[in-house]
């Protein structure tokens, strides 16, 4: 049996037919590399977290795929020589810029810098760090510009380097990291030897060759959208994280907040809001959205141009990258004032109202993560109930929170 898994990681290709009647694809040619918990070997087969997940989103989309496990590199070859179709699981790298298109992540990695209790980070260039050969810490690192001192071909090794002393520091993703400790067992708990300091998200994808894309237009949009369904937990936010935003809200946004600023705007603008029917407001949302593809954008210019949009700006420039935008929502779910041009005017159709204008107004409500591929960012959307002298709820607050920002504040 373990001949047989040496084999196929050398030299075998792997087939998953999604469906017997598959026609408009002879079958997508993927490479790969192993690399758990995304690509294992288990008893002479291919599996993992991302071999699952691509299972999944060719069998939704009625395709068939094969794969070739090789070494990084190769893989990329195949890519560049045009003998591959894809390759996974791949973190954004400058190494197919120009040559292939990253699909929407489908597993999120949080990454730290992994190092001994007395380590400071302040200074990289004095450290002497170490890093997998042809991982994605490795290609992010040299990116950064990071000098990288030590390369060796399994993770654990770093591990056993940093306890030798023989390197200073090294990024790990978080799960990565418990299960080489799992690995080297015995050796003492965490905190005897390391401390670690968070990094960056990373999101992981798959890379297609833009020749391949270019021959099947329809292909990358039809693999996103089965995503969200396909990769289950993969992209979301731990209890601990959910909770790190909410105290960096309380400590860094809510003071700089004025509540009778943002009560003075839903004064105003509320009664006016409030009796306009249903199929007014339904045609007011219409034109917004076809504002937002215009250049003349006479609506939406109007909100753009208050007081209280005005002073969003300012509190959003106050925060550096922390906070992407910032909306204020009337009791009609229409934009009151806000930052930033949004998608659409009504909102009390989006989870950011519907958990928050009736809620307790001490509660901040933290949707789900979202990657922008523009920015190529993480971002959570934050609301909570603005409500007047009563107690009652007048709308609310909601803020795009840069989430790799907000978990490198100190608390």
């Amino acid at each position: 049996m373990r001949l047989t898994a040496f084999l196929v990681f050398l030299f075998g290709t792997l087939s998953f037919q999604a469906f017997a009647n598959s026609v408009a694809l002879e079958g997508v040619k993927l490479r790969t590399t192993i690399w758990p918990p995304y690509q294992m070997m288990l008893q002479g087969e291919l599996s993992g977290e991302s071999t699952d997940t691509l299972r999944c989103i060719f069998g939704d989309i009625n395709e068939s795929f094969s794969v070739q496990v090789m070494p990084w590199q190769r893989a990329i070859q195949d890519i560049r020589l045009g003998s591959a179709d894809g390759v996974f699981t791949s973190a954004p790298t400058p190494e197919l810029e120009g040559v292939a298109t990253m699909s929407a992540p489908f597993a999120l990695e949080k990454w730290f810098w992994y190092h001994t209790n007395d380590i400071d980070l302040s200074d990289l260039d004095k450290l002497r760090i170490g890093a997998v050969r042809s991982s994605n810490q490795a290609t992010w690192l040299e990116s950064e510009g990071i000098k990288v001192d030590e390369l060796v071909n399994e993770g654990l090794q770093l591990l056993r380097l940093v306890r030798a002393g023989r390197i200073d520091a090294f990024i790990a993703d978080a799960r990565h990291f418990d299960e080489l400790m799992v690995l080297d067992g015995g050796q003492g708990a965490f905190s005897d030897y390391f401390a670690r300091s968070f990094v960056r998200y990373m999101p992981l994808g798959v890379y297609f060759a833009d020749e391949f894309l270019a021959a099947h237009p329809t292909f990358l949009k039809r693999f996103n959208e089965e995503i969200a369904d396909c990769a289950g937990e993969a992209v979301t936010l731990s209890p601990q994280e959910i909770d790190g935003i909410r105290r960096v809200i309380k400590s860094r946004i809510e003071p700089e907040l004025e509540h009778l600023n943002l009560l003075a705007a839903l004064e105003e603008f509320n009664p006016a809001q409030e009796n306009l029917s249903a199929d007014v407001i339904q045609a007011l949302d219409e034109q917004w959205r076809q504002e937002v593809m215009m250049q003349e954008q006479p609506l939406i210019n109007e909100v753009l141009n208050r007081s209280a949009s005005t002073y969003l700006r300012s509190v959003k420039q106050s925060t550096g990258r922390l906070i992407s935008e910032f909306m204020l929502v009337g009791s009609a779910g229409l934009n009151v004032a806000q930052s930033d041009v949004t998608t659409d005017y009504y909102q009390a159709d989006e989870q950011p109202w519907k958990n928050s204008f009736s809620s307790d107004k001490s509660e901040l409500h933290v949707g789900g993560i979202r990657y922008d591929e523009s920015s190529r960012r993480f971002q959570v959307k934050v609301s909570w109930p603005v409500v007047d002298r009563a107690g009652k709820s007048t709308g609310i607050v909601v803020i795009g929170v840069d989430v790799e920002e907000a978990l490198k504040v100190k608390q």
